[in-house]
């Protein structure tokens, strides 16, 4: 018999396809089993407000003594009692005159922040005390319930005895807690929890002499819901994260994590807001990993991670943004949210600026940490000085700008030189324009002043010691805009904007700037690199994106765009094209390979199209008219119904010889083509679950990326998800051929319905789980 063997994300796929839309939301749902206040809210201290007492039967003894039976209603502001019989005591007079209702028998009690009822109970009418035995409560408005031998009600808190809470609704005991005693703080929407026992469907399976449980939106310390799995790299796995609410304005997460096949990882996370800034700091620890390929090696492996955000005195500004980990193949070796093993390194910078309208002064520093296996990193900029001064209309007429810095550039090998850079870049530009388009040109000036220092190596490289370089530029550049209401579609309004530019450079030869050594992260120079082509890149100055490099230019870009708009002034579709035509070669220095060949550039294409509310398209696409052929593209398409629910296909294709043109070292060659297609789906299957799947294969090695499967069930008070991920890493003396995964599951609990805004299926973050994450990458809305 033929056996069809079906994928992960094939099952996916067809429960969507099959998949029944449910009758309602499930928040609304789970709010819809919750009493809920009936009648408009009266204000005003309790002790002014009237008593109205209805019942079958009355005595009373000179205004001091009142006994109520049957069917007896007792209500002031809020508050509604009914019960069989009632007894209503006064003592005192004046200010001092206090009401007491004493209940014996069963009754039943609402206000607008719970409902309960009980076996005998003494209230308190000048104010909200109440006392009662053997009570079952309900919170009005918002699920909580359970049970108490004895409960007192005041008017900020509520003290329970030998008590029980969970936020399922009636006839579902998923979960409970019970305590010997319980005190919920009504305002700080928190409970305290002595002697606790969790259970699950009446099962004890978890004590503590002591718990927090939030009852509001508010945050609050103590224990979230654990993280279990298995990894064929972690083995088995448990975190167990601790949150600490230090004060409002500073909250720690501590999350221990024990891996069977690795030890103990310590991690932790410290937030801030202050008035003059935000950030977040957080450590990840482990102190000898167990795994096979570092059993040799003693050192510990641990991440360090700060960003901070701040403004200051009205006009001043500090970043910043500082990653590092122990060794290349930490992030490798394990998930965390501060980096990732496809980024390829990590940044270490801060930058202080100080801005006013007319100019601007900032002074940074920055490097990185590499986690390729190199003997030369790229360099750090310590300290970099960058000024800007900005003045438009002079004499009505041009707009000036000044661009200036000073950086100093140092490697730790003593193989490559070091040196200061000072860069002055002056420009005037001549804006022209009315209602059919505009015109600007502009002259700028590049002067560069180098101060090199060979390394400190016998075999360093020999560099000359001072290096000028001055360059004029000239740009002319023309756009207009044509509008039209002919279009094919009736009613839709199309525009054509052609553009028009002229770039002119003289050559200068700049071999002798920076290092000359054959190494993918020295770039050109000493922050060169060339610039990736898209369509608004033909209208950049410059090919590279440092200063190093400033090629030669005498060429001529011709692009244009064309843009649809709906009869609401909507964009719903854009295309753009453009090529630039070299009258001479782009030129660094003397040799082919740093110089542009052929008299254009490849042809690169975008657009954009939202073909309806559900279907949106984006691509992007260069032709290389020197190889007669495709360089690169992506495209994707997506289709999106309602808020999370979505389904997206993806293609990205790059030519061998476009990587490696891209690429400064022969060691470093790709080898192959990039082609890659990838699907990512995210559908809310019903109110209870969702399922979130994504598969990545590479279509030149025939061979998948990443997978990945999550599925969520939520109910009003539980939720349970598992995800399980096979995707592409690498491992301490892999060989180069071969291919290793790492497979993984795991299992993330939630407690529901403790919070107003908990219902919210965890869609976004399993989209965000992996090495690829889901991108949203269109512009048109």
């Amino acid at each position: 018999m033929k056996k069809n063997p079906y994928s992960l994300l094939s099952l996916a796929v067809l429960s969507v396809l099959y998949s029944g839309s449910s009758a309602a939301d499930l928040k609304l749902q789970c709010l819809a089993g919750v009493p809920h206040f009936k009648g408009e809210l009266v204000d005003g201290n309790p002790n002014e407000l009237p008593v109205y007492i209805e019942a079958d039967k009355a005595e009373l003894t000179q205004s001091v003594n009142a006994k109520y039976e049957g069917d007896v209603e007792i209500k002031q502001g809020n508050r509604h009692l009914k019960a069989e019989s009632a007894e209503i005591t006064q003592q005192g007079q004046g200010n001092n005159l206090q009401r007491l209702a004493h209940i014996l028998g069963s009754f039943q009690y609402k206000d607008n922040l719970i409902n309960l009822d009980g076996t005998a109970a003494e209230i308190n009418l000048n104010n909200k005390d109440t006392d009662i035995q053997q009570a079952n409560y309900h919170f009005v408005g918002r699920q909580g319930r359970g049970t108490a031998d004895n409960i007192e009600l005041r008017e900020n808190h509520r003290v329970m005895k030998n008590a029980t809470f969970t936020s399922c609704l009636p006839n579902d005991n998923a979960w409970s807690i019970e305590a010997k005693e319980m005190r919920q703080h009504i305002k700080e929407e928190y409970a305290e929890m002595w002697h606790a026992r969790f259970k699950v469907q009446g099962v004890p399976i978890f004590y503590t002499p002591y718990l927090q449980l939030p009852i509001g939106d508010r945050r609050r310390s103590g224990l979230l819901m654990p993280t279990v799995g298995t990894s064929s790299r972690d083995g088995y796995f448990y975190a167990q994260p601790f949150y600490w609410n230090i004060a409002p304005n500073f909250d720690s997460t501590f999350t221990p994590k024990y891996m069977s096949k690795r030890g103990w990882q310590l991690n932790g996370e410290f937030r801030y807001l202050s008035p003059i800034g935000e950030g977040k700091i957080a450590g990840e620890y482990l102190g000898r990993d167990k795994y096979q390929a570092y059993l040799a090696n003693e050192r510990s492996r641990h991440l360090f991670y700060w960003t901070h955000n701040s403004s200051f005195l009205a006009n001043w500004r500090l970043d910043l943004d500082y990653t590092r980990v122990s060794d290349r193949y930490y992030f490798t070796d394990f998930d965390s949210e501060y980096g990732n093993s496809t980024d390829g390194y990590a940044n270490q910078r801060a930058r202080i600026a100080y801005y006013q309208p007319d100019y601007n002064i900032a002074l940074s520093i920055k490097q990185f940490q590499i986690f390729d296996d190199i003997e030369i990193g790229p360099y750090r900029a310590l300290p970099q000085l960058d000024i800007n001064y900005y003045k438009n209309n002079i004499a009505n007429l041009v707009d000036f700008k000044l661009f200036s810095q000073a950086v100093r550039f140092d490697n730790k090998s003593p193989l490559v030189p070091k040196a200061w850079r000072f860069h002055l870049e002056p420009s005037l530009n001549l804006p022209l324009s009315n209602r059919y388009g505009s015109l600007n040109i502009e002259t700028k000036l590049y002067a560069t002043h180098y101060q090199q220092k060979s390394g400190s190596s016998p075999n360093a490289e020999k560099v000359e010691d001072k290096i000028n370089r001055v360059l004029p530029q000239v740009k002319v550049d023309l756009q207009t805009v044509l509008a039209s209401n002919r279009t094919f579609i009736d009613g839709y309004t199309q525009t054509l904007e052609p553009r028009l530019q002229y770039l002119y450079r003289p050559y200068k030869d700049q071999s002798q700037i920076g290092s000359k050594l054959n190494n993918a992260y020295l770039g050109f120079g000493y922050d060169s690199s060339l610039l990736q082509q898209d369509y608004f890149a033909l209208f950049r100055e410059r090919r590279y994106s440092g200063l190093d490099r400033i090629a030669s230019a005498n060429q001529v870009t011709v692009g244009g765009s064309t843009r649809i708009y709906d009869k609401s002034g909507n964009e719903r579709f854009n295309f753009s094209a453009g090529q630039i035509y070299y009258l001479q070669d782009s030129r660094i220095d003397n040799t082919k390979e740093n110089s542009t060949y052929g008299r254009s550039s490849s042809w690169s294409l975008e657009s954009n199209w939202k073909i309806n509310d559900k279907w949106r398209w984006q691509g992007n696409y260069q032709y290389d008219t020197r190889l007669d052929k495709a360089s690169l593209g992506n495209f994707t398409l997506e289709y999106n119904p309602e808020g999370d629910n979505l389904v997206q296909v993806s293609y990205r294709y790059a030519s061998q010889e476009y990587i490696d043109q891209n690429l400064t070292s022969n060691a470093n060659r790709y080898g192959q083509d990039i082609k890659q297609l990838g699907v990512v789906l995210a559908w809310e299957l019903t109110d209870n679950w969702a399922v979130v799947a994504r598969h990545y294969q590479d279509l030149a090695l025939k061979k998948p990326v990443e997978q990945y499967l999550g599925v969520e069930y939520s109910t009003c008070c539980w939720a349970v998800n598992i995800g399980a991920k096979r995707n592409v890493t690498s491992k301490p003396y892999q060989k180069d051929n071969e291919i290793y995964y790492d497979k993984s599951i795991g299992v993330n609990f939630e407690l529901r319905g403790l919070g107003e805004n908990d219902h919210k299926s965890n869609i976004e973050k399993m989209l965000q789980r992996g090495k690829l994450p889901y991108l949203q990458a269109f512009s048109l809305y």
